[in-house]
């Protein structure tokens, strides 16, 4: 394959890619004015949560689904729904009319997301491929952060509908690219679907995040997380059943015996699950205590977008003179700095430091992120690249959702606590985050920016903890090789 072919066919991919990512929070500033036209206030949490929810369900399916049709067509696939769906919810005059567009655009978006990466892996050579890796992670924070303020533009110029029908030029686009720039090796393939498998894995999937989602949260009773978790663990030893006795199944259970796979996977898990907490809290710390403007809270972000692709670049040289985990180590490091700066920050610091320390942050992800995938391509035979691809993918994903609500979970226990504490009125409590709150007293206000800042440290302990778990964990990865390599010579 000649390079000018190449970056072809990566453009149409990162095409894909970008557009995906960009769905996942362009929403957030369409939401208002969408609800307000359809009157769906109290389905507008759905909007948000059925696009991950179904991404994530769809996501490992993706991976078996390119073993039986090949990557190109479940590429082409994946996409084609995605614009589908894009037109719905265009489309849409109803909350449930556009619920469930998001639902299938969820479940293209899972095939665009994960299926780039196995293509990758597959037409660059390993020592390319953290950087292409690096390149689309990238562009993926950039969009992600870029996402609300596209969608605030489109709503002033244009009208909500054009948030997702822009999708569908993008999409075709990115379709024709790909079908013709890419030409798959031909393959005889035997493999067929695991139909079982994976309605099994769907549900395991779907009733865990949502019984995670609702954990704590003060509306619903805990009673139905719990029963959603147990569905879950019901499920998945039904699924584990299933794989032991199918000829083809959704995903070799040989898998979950390969050590370095598993820790590349919980190194996703834990990247994104740190991210999280830098890029929902720090914006609200700028806006809530430092009372910029949303514009200004969003900006944290962009350093740390900007600077991913360089920590790629970085961790894969770093790579190539050491091994991959201990740039995760390295990265690791980098990312618990920058969390300790945050945590050693009074109440109103200066704003360069978020910046500073977002930075600090992008180079860390880009290095911990890059390098797990580049190690999952690795770890495994090409048999199994694309489930194990899929798979470092779905952790990413559960790693974002799970975080989210253990975040929230702390975030709310200790706001209330602190509140009930110093006093400040319940009803004072939901303006916590909104910084034109200014008609209290001075001595109200300080007491409010008191109560979201011991909310917001207590995210930043929970972050810092998990990151020094990883490092643990990593750390004793590296020394146990080193003992077991010296026995056997």
């Amino acid at each position: 394959m000649t390079e000018t072919r190449r970056r072809i066919i990566t453009f149409g991919l990162l095409l894909a890619n970008i557009m995906a990512g960009f769905e996942g929070t362009i929403i957030s500033t369409a939401m208002p004015t969408i609800v307000a036209d359809l009157h769906g206030l109290s389905l507008m949490n759905w909007g948000f949560t059925i696009y991950f929810l179904f991404n994530a369900i769809g996501t490992p399916i993706w991976g078996r689904v390119a073993d039986i049709i090949g990557r190109k067509r479940s590429f082409l696939f994946g996409t084609a729904i995605f614009v589908i769906g894009s037109l719905l919810e265009g489309l849409a005059t109803n909350m449930i009319w556009l619920i469930i567009a998001r639902g299938i655009m969820g479940i293209g978006a899972g095939g665009m997301l994960a299926i780039p990466f196995i293509i990758f892996s597959e037409i660059y050579p390993v020592d390319q491929r953290a950087s292409v890796f690096g390149f689309t992670a990238a562009f993926g924070g950039i969009s992600a952060v870029c996402g609300p303020l596209l969608g605030g533009w489109i709503i002033d110029v244009l009208n909500w509908h054009w948030v997702f029908f822009i999708n569908i030029p993008i999409g075709i686009i990115s379709i024709l690219i790909v079908y013709f720039a890419f030409r798959e090796k031909s393959e005889e393939r035997h493999a067929k679907i695991d139909v079982w498998g994976s309605l099994s894995l769907s549900i395991v999937i779907l009733a865990f995040l949502l019984g995670v989602q609702l954990i704590g949260q003060s509306h619903t009773p805990v009673i139905w997380a719990i029963a959603f978790l147990l569905i879950a663990i019901v499920f998945g030893f039904l699924f584990v059943r299933i794989e032991r006795n199918t000829h083809d199944p959704l995903i070799p259970l040989h898998l979950f015996k390969n050590k370095d796979m598993l820790l590349w996977d919980l190194m996703a898990f834990v990247g994104m699950g740190f991210y999280i907490s830098f890029s929902v809290y720090i914006p609200m710390w700028a806006q809530g205590i430092l009372l910029t403007s949303a514009l200004a809270g969003g900006a944290t972000q962009i350093p740390t977008a900007g600077l991913w692709y360089s920590g790629s670049r970085f961790g894969s040289y770093l790579s190539k003179k050491r091994n991959h985990h201990l740039t995760a180590v390295l990265a690791l490091s980098f990312a618990l700095i920058g969390t300790l700066v945050l945590l050693a920050l009074g109440m109103t610091p200066n704003y360069a430091f978020f910046i500073i320390v977002g930075a600090l942050l992008g180079i860390a992800l880009g290095m911990l992120l890059t390098t797990s995938q580049v190690g999952v391509s690795e770890a495994v035979t090409s048999n199994d690249l694309a489930v194990a691809t899929t798979l470092n993918r779905l952790f990413n994903t559960l790693g974002q959702t799970i975080m989210t609500a253990i975040y929230g979970l702390v975030f709310n226990i200790v706001v209330n606590h602190q509140a009930t504490k110093l006093g400040l009125p319940s009803a004072k409590i939901s303006g916590l985050t909104n910084s034109a709150v200014t008609s209290d007293s001075k001595a109200q206000l300080l007491i409010m920016h008191h109560v979201l800042f011991a909310g917001i440290k207590s995210v930043l302990i929970v972050a810092f903890v998990l990151l020094l778990v990883a490092l643990i964990l990593e750390t004793g990865n590296i020394y146990l090789t080193r003992i077991k390599k010296q026995s056997v010579q």
